[in-house]
């Protein structure tokens, strides 16, 4: 519970999966999954921001396969990234007004950032 906490540095996030009637994210028992961070989305959500700026992409929709598995990604440390997590973090530039997200999901999903 300590690395999901604001001391902690919000490093853990709890992801309930007990069917159970009222069960919530963090709540002990069987069968519970958990994130836990290297990066929050947070500071991924910078990282891609600031790539696309460095990389002159902003206006142009990208998919989440361009991001995560592109060539112009390659190099990044975002390469290769857990699709579920990209997610999260694209959620962190639309939230910021810094992207807006398109499409069905998946990794045909795609992202213009602006």
């Amino acid at each position: 519970m300590y690395m999901a906490s604001p001391e902690g540095g919000n490093r853990a996030e709890f992801i309930s999966t007990s069917s159970k009637k009222g069960a919530k994210a963090g709540e002990e028992g069987e069968g519970g999954k958990a994130w836990i961070y290297w990066r929050r989305p947070e500071e991924w959500a910078a990282a891609l921001e600031e790539w696309v700026e460095r990389t002159g992409q902003k206006g142009t929709v990208l998919t989440l396969y361009e991001i995560a598995e592109g060539d112009g990604s390659r190099r990044e440390e975002f390469y290769g990234m857990d699709l579920e997590l990209l997610q999260k973090s694209l959620g962190v530039c639309v939230k910021r007004g810094k992207a807006q997200v398109f499409g069905s999901g998946g990794d045909g999903e795609g992202v213009k950032f602006f």
